[in-house]
């Protein structure tokens, strides 16, 4: 069962990094391996959301239970699918003017064979995914800045 803890400080402000953690919509625009995600419930305390992973020949879907207590912390445990279990939570610490940022994710698939591939990928799929999460708040953060700064551009 693989696990995967990493932290990075990072110049934005946790609201920002939540923003962009919870934002489940996008994440098959820049989360690797992620190819579809459907809201199927959310609220300011809740999202219920399908996901499609896919590494290689393998595509699975797995429904998954998202708790929010922003700007703080999100958590994620699987609730139907392929996945014997999941966990994954993000903190975000204010620290000066920029966040510390705790990642750690915890899964083990149901079936052996699918398991024995992502234990083979998983820590290089971790840090691509801690890493396109720092370049999407990055991106969103310069076209956020460049909007109020042209606002009829």
């Amino acid at each position: 069962m693989p696990r995967h803890e990493e932290q990075t400080t990072l110049a934005y402000r946790p609201d920002e990094l939540f923003d962009i953690v919870s934002n489940i919509r996008d994440y098959p625009s820049f989360v690797p391996w992620c190819s579809g995600a459907k809201i199927l419930r959310e609220d300011q305390h809740e999202i219920i959301a399908d996901l499609v992973i896919g590494f290689g020949p393998f595509q699975e879907s797995f429904r998954s239970q998202v708790t929010l207590d922003r700007p703080r912390e999100l958590k994620v445990h699987a609730i139907e699918g392929p996945l014997e279990h999941l966990t994954n939570a993000w903190t975000f610490t204010p620290v000066a003017d920029k966040t510390h940022v705790d990642f750690v994710i915890d899964f083990q698939f149901k079936s052996h064979l699918l398991d024995h591939v992502a234990n083979d990928m998983f820590h290089e799929a971790a840090t691509r995914m801690m890493s396109a999460f720092e370049s999407r708040v990055h991106l969103v953060h310069m076209m956020q800045q460049r909007r109020a700064q042209h606002p009829s551009a």
